[in-house]
């Protein structure tokens, strides 16, 4: 009798269990564009806290398209229009409000006008590689192009990931078309776009121009064609005309860094706001080695964004103020080290690209390639051997298309060179050990 009983109680134990676990959490808030920064940090809290299958409805009321574009990629979000029909049985959470946990009971309160959960939102990527320009970096840029037809970009198609070629004029200037006659296609993007800062003359100036050129990806304003964010993308890499690849598949690495090895579908949180390559070069520079170079991967987040924007208040982009867009940041910290205990962490160094600035890195040099097996893109001055330019340099280049081709044949000299010295290197060990 008393093992009936027991049995009895278990099942009935089980059924609470199942039916608490198939219960699905609702709660419902209302957004205006300007208010988005507390919903983030309301879905951030949310997703930190809540069970997994706990569901906020968002009534827009008055959200930009990018806005919504971002909230359709996080988890268990659903948008509606601000005449929708509200559900008596919805529990309803104000938007400047976050979740929090106490003795495994959840519970709401006000922000206070602080966001820690911005950077825990779980959602699905949108990326975008950017490569930003001048025009006296357009054969920089071509070398380039020609170096993904030799080093693959990717083994597998991404839905959610796109090309931008950015350059520092107007759109439809002569620069713009000139890199549009270069048809350049590639099957690792969706799509291929072309982006025009149009500086004026005051901004287009090193190195406030790059800063400038930056920031505006950056930019939170619906009203910026530029703005990242208000294109709904998630995360970017930028990479300057002489950053280059050294091995296929490197933007499967670069993707990697995002998805931490979950698939291209599920739903992730970026902890993180910049990653990349520390200072390698061998003329010292003091603490500044410390700061992570431009040509990196960023997470366009908002707590990220308004991290910028402090950094632009204090550091201008002008002449005698500004050294670098990516030097600015980490002089900023070094300055208000109360800030920085809070944030360093979000800045990570790689060796998945190496800035090989003033540095004695070779990325011809085969033993380079070797000795580092994680890295897959170089960013310095230096695009291949000075000789080869001599030697190719008479090569007719009337028309930027035959230029494209014809560098095509350097590249690939290149790449037959190293192969040769690997080659030729194999050997010379293999004849030591038979004698």
């Amino acid at each position: 009798m008393i093992v009936i009983s027991l049995y009895c109680f278990l099942l009935l134990l089980l059924h609470r269990i199942l039916i608490i676990k198939s219960i699905v959490f609702q709660y419902e808030t209302k957004c205006k564009s300007s208010q988005f920064i507390d919903l983030e940090n309301l879905i951030g809290s949310l997703h930190t806290y809540a069970p997994n299958s706990t569901k906020l409805i968002v009534r827009d009321m008055g959200l930009t398209n990018g806005q919504q574009d971002l909230l359709k990629r996080y988890e268990n979000i659903q948008i509606v229009s601000s005449n929708y029909a509200q559900s008596s049985n919805i529990q309803q959470i104000d938007v400047d409000h976050e979740f929090i946990l106490i003795n495994n009971t959840l519970y709401s309160r006000n922000n206070q006008g602080k966001y820690p959960f911005i950077d825990l939102i779980r959602k699905q990527f949108s990326f975008a590689l950017v490569i930003p320009f001048i025009e006296s970096q357009l054969n920089n840029l071509i070398h380039l192009l020609n170096l993904t037809e030799i080093y693959l970009p990717c083994q597998k198609y991404f839905h959610s990931t796109d090309l931008i070629f950015y350059h520092n004029e107007e759109s439809s200037s002569v620069l713009e078309k000139n890199i549009t006659k270069l048809n350049y296609q590639n099957k690792c993007f969706k799509n291929i776009y072309y982006f025009a800062a149009n500086l004026s003359a005051d901004e287009d100036m090193y190195p406030g121009g790059s800063a400038y050129m930056w920031k505006k990806l950056f930019s939170n304003e619906s009203t910026n064609t530029i703005s990242l964010r208000a294109r709904g993308y998630t995360h970017f890499f930028l990479m300057e005309p002489d950053t280059r690849p050294i091995r296929s598949y490197w933007l499967d690495a670069i993707i990697e860094k995002i998805t931490n090895r979950y698939d291209q579908q599920s739903h992730i949180s970026t902890n993180w706001w910049m990653i990349g390559s520390i200072y390698r070069g061998t003329i010292p520079v003091g603490k500044e080695f410390l700061h992570i170079n431009g040509n990196a991967l960023y997470h366009l987040s908002l707590d990220f964004i308004r991290f910028i924007e402090n950094v632009s208040n204090e550091i201008p982009n002008v002449l005698g103020k500004t050294k670098g867009y990516d030097l600015d940041l980490f002089l900023y910290m070094f300055k208000h080290v109360d800030i920085a205990k809070n944030v360093w962490h979000k800045f990570q160094f790689t060796d998945l690209i190496q800035n090989c600035w003033h540095s004695g890195c070779n990325d011809t040099d085969t033993d380079f390639i070797h000795m580092n097996p994680n890295t897959y893109l170089v960013h310095g001055n230096k695009i291949l051997p000075k000789i080869m330019f001599d030697i190719l340099s008479t090569i007719p280049t009337l028309l930027s298309t035959s230029f494209y081709k014809c560098n095509i044949v350097k590249d690939f000299l290149v790449l037959c060179k190293r192969k040769l010295t690997s080659k030729n290197k194999f050997k010379k060990n293999l004849f030591k050990q038979k004698n």
